[in-house]
């Protein structure tokens, strides 16, 4: 029987929607995942595509804003800029020849009503951004002589902190995903259009909290219920955490065993983690299509997390140890699988030889 050899890599490129198929010994190279929690790419030093458990940070909610030494407050659709020097003067002052007295004003066109004020960013003394539920808008200068400019009428943001600033651009989370704008208002970009986790579209947490980490080189956003995410600015990838949990778990594929007419069977994996790595548990989860493959792996790692049975969704399972492992023969017939990684220390992967071989008819 002709048999095929997978190099199985750690997924570069993240959690996404579409599924990283890989079908044959031919198809190499970084690849997405179809679901993990609290791992992703490290050794950021070396640029290595290694990958392994991960620890998030929590989040701290953003501050009163102020900007051009004015307090920005901001209620219902009106923004106040508080009195330049002095943030407990917010009278409204009708001596336009004083630049720096308090001024109000609100997110429209001339004549218009403005919209409910979510939240504003200010950057540096020179641009201060302002978002609705549903429009976006940025302020150049100061609010008593600068200029306002619509950016958009179709994205806001979902909550006050839902945002970071890295350098001079700044991130956001819209009930339609990530975004990113630079501080002027310029080069507004839909950065998760075709790669956000549905686990992120139509978000309304109003309490979620972005945050930039200079050294991770990556958008945290932190949400108060359910998973939240890892945004890595460098390889445009998204990977789920989970602060409540230090254990890690990461699907690998999912990977074509047979060909179209006739299913595989896993002879032999070889496999090899980090000088020093924890133990690393190992499960294959099976499937008639890659869609029902990643969606039991899914399920299994979110049983797993909950403390409850996952043994419906595997099919063998065993441990790596550090270094290079020992053969293991798990003789596991499908046509469709998953390598389903799981540790409850800190690990990290190398490599992962899987030999299969076709395996009798597809009926």
């Amino acid at each position: 029987m002709p048999r095929k050899t997978l190099n199985v890599q750690f997924p570069a490129a993240g959690v996404v929607r579409r599924l990283g198929n890989r079908t044959s010994a031919d198809t190499r190279g970084p690849f997405p995942t179809p679901y993990s929690t609290n791992v992703r790419l490290e050794d950021s030093l070396t640029k290595r595509l290694r990958g392994g458990s991960f620890t998030g940070i929590a989040a701290v909610a953003k501050s009163s804003p102020e900007y051009r030494d004015r307090a920005i407050t901001f209620s219902s659709n009106a923004i106040t800029a508080a009195r330049q020097g002095d943030p407990s003067d917010t009278e409204w002052d009708t001596d336009i020849s004083d630049p720096a007295r308090p001024i109000l004003f609100q997110l429209s066109e001339a004549a218009a009503a403005g919209g409910t004020v979510v939240a504003v960013i200010p950057h540096k003394d020179s641009y201060l951004l302002c978002f609705t539920a549903s429009q976006t808008w940025v302020l150049a200068g100061d609010p008593a002589t600068g200029t306002l400019r619509r950016i958009s009428d179709q994205v806001g943001i979902i909550g006050a902190s839902a945002w970071c600033v890295a350098h001079d651009t700044v991130y956001w989370l819209s009930s339609r995903g990530l975004y990113s704008v630079n501080a002027d208002g310029g080069g507004l970009q839909a950065i998760s259009e075709d790669k956000l986790p549905e686990d992120l579209i139509g978000v309304s947490d109003a309490a979620c909290v972005l945050t930039y980490q200079h050294s991770d080189r990556g958008v945290y956003i932190t949400r108060s219920s359910g998973a939240s995410w890892f945004y890595d600015t460098a390889r445009q990838g998204f990977w789920p955490y989970l602060l409540s949990t230090a254990y890690s778990h990461v699907l690998l594929g999912p990977f074509m065993l047979g060909n179209a007419g006739a299913q595989g069977r896993i002879l032999n994996m070889h496999a090899v983690t980090a000088t020093g790595s924890a133990d690393v548990l190992w499960r294959i989860v099976t499937g008639n299509t890659a869609e029902l493959c990643a969606a039991n792996g899914k399920a299994g790692i979110l049983a797993d997390i909950a403390g409850t049975s996952y043994a419906a969704y595997m099919s063998a399972e065993g441990t790596w140890t550090a270094g290079r492992n020992h053969m293991a023969y798990p003789r596991i017939p499908a046509i469709w699988c998953c390598i389903w990684l799981h540790s409850h220390g800190t690990w990290a992967f190398e490599e992962l030889i899987l030999t299969a071989t076709l395996s009798g008819r597809w009926t």
